[in-house]
């Protein structure tokens, strides 16, 4: 019979018939198309079998329940459950090689492996000791790994027995959940199309090719350092206290948002020489949101885009003849849009302006200043007077 059905027939029903059916409540899993209608994917219930040490050469799997598919897709899936703990003791090392054994859950069925024997246990494979063990292979039935656990040559209860709890075991299972549970892991490939997954907290559906990703924190701002890459045009992120959006193709930061991130003023007065263009030294940082600030002359750009820069410079009244000027300079170079030339006079003469000027992360912005006098003019730098740089970002 091709069409098997459970609970029909007043008679007959064989236990092929039950786990087949039965299995329309499992997820489906499978290599190929011609597989997976028929195959369960095997696994255990998230939670149970735990491994547990009880003694140096000693530990127990605790209880819980597994599906473990037949290896013969006809054999349908067996639902197991173990309702006590199991005990397992290790074999002492060989004198000479390390080996690998392994705990596995297996299932025995007689119509199909011809053992004489029909039952599902949790056994213990002991491995081959070698220069270079593996694990070993699985005697007859259909099974679920448990853990591998690597027995050191010459590991006894005398030695200190098997580092249970530093590196000498390895979980082999994986989680199985029924039909349409979102399955807590990664690694393996979608049966049907509209299947969930959560893979290391990424919710995932599966596309019937791809597993594509449900963006994050959707509607709400992803914390600081939560996304490298934004999961859809218009997402927030909170950018180590700055506001960014994504376009769809990188993080901008927030348009029409205007914040003063630097502001340096000069405290004691510079003597500069004439006719030649001098970085100005400035003592005092008013604000350094962005960190941008060397202390002494040069502020590195910490954000990309149009900033609003400011500089002035105060001109004490050493002398009545020439110009006086100031300049914002970028990368070296100044700016001509914002320099600025004014004749001296009888008092401090104050020159300067501000710009809008494209930037990059990472220029270095200075404030220079000039004049034409025969001999070199201090700047004013306190007693109420202060040169000053400051810049404004403005929008990407």
């Amino acid at each position: 019979m091709t069409v098997r059905a459970a609970w029909l027939q007043p008679t007959g029903q064989t236990r092929e018939d039950t786990r087949l059916t039965l299995a329309a409540l499992l997820t489906p899993s499978g290599q190929s198309p011609d597989e997976t209608p028929l195959r369960s994917r095997a696994g255990i219930v998230p939670g149970g079998f735990v491994l547990t040490d009880t003694s140096p050469m000693q530990c127990t799997i605790g209880t819980g329940r597994a599906i473990v598919q037949g290896k013969d897709t006809a054999q349908g899936a067996y639902l197991v459950a173990v309702t006590a703990p199991e005990t397992f003791t290790i074999e002492d090392g060989d004198p000479q090689y390390d080996r690998i054994d392994l705990i596995e859950l297996a299932v025995v069925d007689d119509a199909y492996d011809r053992t004489g024997t029909t039952e599902a246990v949790i056994r213990l494979v002991k491995g081959a000791p070698d220069a270079t063990p593996t694990v070993p292979q699985s005697p007859a039935g259909s099974t679920l790994p448990l853990y591998t656990v690597r027995v050191p040559k010459g590991t006894s209860a005398g030695t200190g027995g098997i580092a249970w709890k530093t590196g000498a075991v390895t979980t082999q299972h994986w989680p199985a959940v029924a039909l349409g549970g979102i399955m807590p892991t990664s690694g393996y490939r979608g049966a049907y199309t509209g299947q969930y997954r959560d893979a290391a907290s990424l919710f995932q559906r599966w596309d019937g090719t791809n597993w594509v990703s449900y963006p994050k924190a959707i509607g709400g701002i992803a914390p600081s350092g939560a996304l490298a890459t934004g999961s859809y045009t218009g997402q927030y992120r909170d950018n180590a206290g700055a506001l960014q959006r994504w376009d769809g193709t990188a993080w901008q930061y927030a348009e029409g948002k205007s914040k003063i991130l630097f502001s340096a003023s000069q405290t004691v007065s510079q003597s500069v020489p004439a006719n030649a263009w001098t970085t100005l030294t400035l003592q005092g940082a008013d604000i350094d949101d962005g960190s941008g600030w060397n202390g002494s002359t040069t502020y590195t750009v910490p954000r990309t885009g149009w900033w609003r820069v400011s500089g002035h410079v105060v001109w004490a009244n050493d002398a009545q003849t020439g110009m006086r000027g100031a300049r914002i300079v970028v990368n070296g170079v100044g700016i001509p849009r914002a320099t600025w030339l004014t004749p001296a006079g009888n008092g401090a003469v104050v020159v300067g302006g501000q710009a809008l000027i494209k930037l990059t992360a990472g220029n270095a912005v200075t404030l220079s200043g000039y004049q034409t006098h025969t001999a070199a003019v201090r700047t004013l730098g306190g007693s109420g007077y202060a040169c000053n740089l400051s810049a404004e970002w403005i929008k990407s």
